[in-house]
C-alpha cells in the first residue's frame, strides 16, 4: 500500500507513481491512496481517517484478521476520492511531449 500526499514537499508525487507501476508490472498487490491536499503526513482528519480505513483492510487482507467495514459517510466519500486506479498510473513523457 502506498500513501502519498500530492503536495509534499519532501517525496514527489512521481516517485509514489514509480512504486506502484513498478509493483504494478511486477504483478504485485498494490493499492494506492493519493490526497491532493496533503503534503508529508495527512493532516486533514477526514484525509486520516480514510487513509486508516483503507489501512485495516489493506492489513487484514495480506495478513489476516479482521476490519471495521462501517465509517461515517464522509470518510467513505473521502476514500472513494483518493484511492487511485491502479492500472491509470502513468509516467509523464520525456521530452514534454
Amino acid at each position: 500500500m502506498i500513501v502519498h500526499g500530492a503536495n509534499d514537499p519532501r517525496v514527489n508525487k512521481i516517485e509514489g507513481d514509480q512504486i506502484v507501476i513498478s509493483m504494478r508490472d511486477k504483478n504485485l498487490p498494490v493499492e494506492y491512496i493519493v490526497a491532493p491536499d496533503e503534503g508529508h503526513g495527512f493532516q486533514r482528519p477526514v484525509n486520516s481517517m480514510a487513509m486508516l480505513a483503507a489501512a485495516e483492510k489493506f492489513f487484514a487482507k495480506h495478513l489476516g484478521g479482521r476490519y471495521q467495514e462501517s465509517m461515517t459517510p464522509e470518510v467513505a466519500k473521502r476514500l472513494k476520492e483518493i484511492t487511485v486506479d491502479v492500472k491509470t498510473v502513468s509516467l509523464p513523457k520525456k521530452g514534454g511531449n
